[in-house]
């Protein structure tokens, strides 16, 4: 079975989304004169040239893994065809008529026609199956050749542990990077100063781990021997003034929460940076 994720580079091509739109602008406005000079053939190579390099770096942006399907056959198979074989029924069809009283031939004569037919559609029948490959149908007609790409639940580290046919480098999760210039999947950067192994395309720390239970301490540098949770690097928490608690390893606000027993009855409002408490007399968020 094959596995394909989704892509989304929305983020990293906006600007140069439209950036491509403008140059098509700038190119339709070349082309619409109706005499052109040499130079106006130059003007349209060169834009054509900003185009392609544009599209370019669209192509090598970066994408964000939205889903991930699984299960998907590698393979599905139709029905062999030979030309020469479909050719040869179709003049057996057309002379059982002919063609020039349009009139049916003589019963007994259509009859044999009828029976090479027959014979030479078993022949075809009997073709083996043409195989084709799925990938070609996932990446170009879901993905359009950009936001689909084959993964494989076995790929790590650019290896496939069974010995199968590795694919592009890790396995990926909602969440994962896809990266078309190196065409490979990984994971969310975990901290500022881990930097990407272009081999295995894995997050390294820039100090080798001891041996035992040890924390990274990415302020320091350093693996602690005590329990420590570094702020992740990668994660865009909703509540900016919530403070990341080391010892926790969660974000936590900056005001204790309330000690109430109807969890649904009051919110965080990052606006206020306080507890809001709903009161059903006046149909409002008050501050607690």
């Amino acid at each position: 079975m094959a596995h394909y994720a989704f892509l989304n580079n929305d983020a990293t091509t906006g600007t140069l989304k439209e950036d491509l739109n403008m140059l098509w602008v700038e190119m339709g406005n070349l082309r619409s004169v109706e005499e052109q000079t040499e130079e106006d053939t130059s003007a349209i190579e060169a834009k054509q040239a900003e185009i392609d390099e544009k599209q370019q770096e669209i192509d090598n942006a970066l994408c964000v893994v939205t889903k991930v399907i699984t299960g998907v056959l590698e393979t599905y198979e139709k029905p062999g065809r030979d030309e020469t074989l479909e050719k040869e029924i179709k003049d057996l069809q057309y002379s059982r008529v002919d063609q020039e009283t349009g009139q049916s031939l003589p019963e007994e004569e259509v009859a044999a026609i009828d029976s090479q037919i027959q014979s030479k559609l078993e022949e075809l029948q009997a073709l083996p199956p043409e195989v084709v490959d799925n990938t070609v149908y996932w990446e170009g007609y879901y993905g359009k050749g950009q936001l689909c790409k084959r993964c494989s639940y076995n790929t790590y580290q650019g290896e496939h542990i069974l010995g199968g046919t590795p694919f592009r480098k890790n396995y990926p999760a909602v969440g994962y990077t896809y990266d078309p210039v190196r065409d490979a999947f990984y994971a969310p950067q975990p901290f500022e100063s881990w930097t990407l192994n272009e081999e295995s395309c894995l997050w390294e720390c820039p100090v080798e781990k001891p041996e035992g239970a040890y924390w990274w301490k990415e302020d320091t540098t350093e693996w602690v021997d005590y329990e420590y949770h570094s702020e992740p690097y990668s994660y865009e928490h909703i509540y900016p003034s919530w403070i990341w608690n080391t010892s926790t390893g969660v974000y936590e606000p900056p005001i204790a929460e309330p000690d109430i027993e109807d969890k649904n009855s009051y919110i965080w409002s990052e606006e206020n940076e306080a507890w809001m408490l709903w009161n059903d007399e006046t149909e409002k968020w008050e501050i607690i």
